[in-house]
């Protein structure tokens, strides 16, 4: 079997969009082009208004029979209903650090199991990761889009001043640091997610000198 080209694979994903008051993103290997012939594609659709049960159903069955169509393997470790769909409303928390309030001023907990990858705060961290993450533009509301990476970069620089152990604005290199490794070492997957390093200097830059941080509240040191 000859793979699909990703960008056929991707115009199709577009035409799932099932709200246009909202936007679609494929992130992932798909967008960073080091998807293997067979890799899944990691989709966000977002939108206007909560879409029923019936609706979601109907989005996952589409996408997972594009994942089909192609030959392309299922990644259901976080379940679609979690990963697949958002609206306006939790974008918008996700881009403020809503899933990081529990912990913040810590590490975040990360734990790979179904029971924390079903909740919300989980959801919201991965729509935090997807507008922070390389990702495509697949379409729709493109004013939304930009309003909302362009909040979850100065978001990505405030969450990386509450993690590092001075006052102040942190330096590029101590605000990278920050969101790529824990001080436990964990990274990827195990932490928040973040796999491009440049990508993530980039979002950094802008966060840090485009928009002044607010000041974040301290990480209390270990005694």
């Amino acid at each position: 079997m000859t793979p699909t080209p990703t960008p056929t694979i991707l115009l199709e994903a577009a035409s799932l969009l099932p709200d246009t008051g909202g936007y679609a993103l494929a992130y992932g290997s798909h967008a960073t082009a080091t998807h293997r012939p067979t890799s899944d594609l990691d989709l966000l659709y977002t939108g206007d208004h909560p879409l029923d049960d019936g609706d979601l159903t109907a989005l996952t069955a589409a996408v997972v029979a594009l994942h089909h169509r192609h030959g392309l393997d299922l990644d259901e470790e976080v379940p679609y209903p979690v990963k697949l769909y958002a609206t306006g409303d939790q974008v918008d928390q996700a881009a403020t650090l809503a899933g990081f309030h529990p912990s913040w001023g810590t590490p975040p907990p990360t734990v790979r199991e179904t029971w924390f990858l079903s909740t919300d705060a989980f959801r919201l961290r991965l729509v935090f990761n997807v507008l922070t993450s390389p990702h495509v533009f697949l379409g729709g509301n493109i004013t939304a889009y930009h309003r909302q990476v362009r909040c979850a970069e100065r978001s990505a620089a405030a969450l990386a001043q509450s993690l590092t152990a001075h006052d102040g604005v942190p330096t590029l290199h101590e605000a990278w640091a920050a969101l790529w490794q824990a001080p436990d070492g964990r990274t990827g997957k195990d932490y928040l997610g973040y796999l491009v390093a440049p990508h993530l200097l980039s979002v950094l830059t802008r966060g840090l000198t485009d928009h002044q941080v607010p000041t974040a509240p301290r990480r209390q040191p270990i005694r």
